[in-house]
């Protein structure tokens, strides 16, 4: 039965007084979310699946998948089992692929049971999931991934006709898609795509129609409509983020949807000559006011933005100072007015400390950023500028 997941939330008031303790948090703007999912759903006219893998890309599972839900998302995409499981036992609606491997019976009975779709690519895992689900009393949904050419895992594509009849002809299983994921190579994702359309034209010609092929994840989105098919499956791109500085021109008008927001928990001030942090990483080179916020690497802070983090404080960019350490941050505080308890955006959407320009900085991949983000630093959800609903260590308890 469908649940309201934001009916049993606190009630706005309830969570601003919550944030009122909060040293840290992640702000998750959902009409953004909204925002983005109408972009892509407007430019490829074709089903979406949210790729909500690894805590919906640190922007925390079960809300976001909720309120996709709500904007008549019908398939969600994971990595893990037990994402897919939460997705089920929370009561949101619609298909859940998860692309995890299974090891043990039990497994595969709550694959079977929680009605998750799994994904298939070899005769034993097919036959296994035929035959407990045989047993259940059910039929298991699955998804075929084909191997064409990235050599990750799938069946390979001169194989992958045989094992998709084998599996659309098992008496307790439905084939309801076929997908492949693109090398993002100009030269390789043409032939692979082909060797994706060639597999579904050899099933046609043995009269096994599978319902939805899919190819395209954001990179394909913003740049390839040929590989649109029936389904895309955009990760990143959904939360706002353009992998490559190339995207940002390709017309798809995105807004991130995260900010990492965090109090500012001590200020003081050091004489020119002072050193800060491990290492004497930062000298005072005069008499200068710094803060301290209560945040670091344990939150997703790469280290490498020693020095050169740029946090946002009475409306200015100002430097990070030193080194991070697993819970610490300073940052210049001269020239503006903050205080203890003050709150500033580490992470903001745009400009200095948005997330490519954070992970450029630190000279990583935004993909490794924003799935760095510990899961365990509270979330607060937004919406029209109140907040809806909430993650923290206490309402997960």
């Amino acid at each position: 039965m469908a649940i309201d997941y934001f009916a049993d939330q606190p009630s706005p008031s309830e969570i601003h007084d919550r944030m009122k303790g909060y040293a840290s948090w992640f702000e998750i703007d959902l009409d953004s979310l909204g925002h983005n999912l109408k972009e892509i759903r407007d430019r490829v006219g074709v089903e979406v699946m949210p790729v909500v893998k690894n805590n919906a890309y640190g922007h925390g599972l079960l809300p976001v998948v909720a309120y996709l839900s709500r904007e008549s998302m019908e398939w969600f995409m994971v990595a893990k089992l037990k994402e897919a499981v939460a997705i089920r036992d929370a009561g949101i609606p619609g298909h859940v692929v998860s692309m995890d491997a299974m090891f043990s019976e039990g497994q595969f009975r709550e694959v079977v049971d929680k009605g998750i779709t799994q994904v298939v690519y070899t005769r034993e895992v097919a036959d296994t999931l035929n035959e407990v689900a045989g047993r259940m009393g059910k039929e298991a949904e699955t998804f075929v991934k084909v191997d064409t050419g990235l050599r990750r895992v799938g069946v390979p594509h001169s194989e992958a006709a045989d094992l998709i009849e084998h599996v659309h002809n098992l008496p307790n299983v439905s084939v309801r898609g076929i997908f492949s994921t693109f090398m993002q190579n100009p030269d390789q994702d043409p032939v692979m795509l082909q060797r994706l359309l060639s597999v579904d034209e050899e099933l046609r010609e043995r009269g096994v129609q599978v319902e939805l092929r899919s190819m395209a994840s954001s990179d394909a989105i913003f740049h390839n409509p040929t590989a649109w098919l029936d389904m895309v499956r955009p990760g990143m791109s959904l939360y706002g983020v353009y992998p490559e500085k190339k995207d940002a021109a390709s017309g798809l008008e995105l807004r991130q949807v995260l900010t990492f927001k965090a109090r500012i928990e001590h200020t003081k001030w050091v004489e020119e000559g002072d050193s800060v942090t491990y290492w004497g990483r930062f000298v005072a080179p005069r008499r200068m006011r710094i803060g301290t916020l209560h945040i670091g690497f344990y939150d997703g802070v790469p280290r490498e933005m020693a020095n050169v983090g740029r946090i946002k404080v009475d409306g200015v960019y100002k430097s990070s100072l030193g080194s991070v350490s697993l819970n610490h941050y300073l940052m210049d505080l001269a020239d503006v007015d903050a205080s203890v308890g003050d709150v500033v955006e580490v992470i903001g959407r745009e400009d200095e400390n948005s997330l490519f320009s954070t992970a450029e900085t630190a000279g990583w991949m935004v993909y490794s950023l924003m799935n760095h983000l510990n899961p365990f630093t509270p979330r607060v959800y937004m919406e029209k500028g109140e907040p809806v609903a909430l993650l923290d260590l206490r309402a997960m308890q």
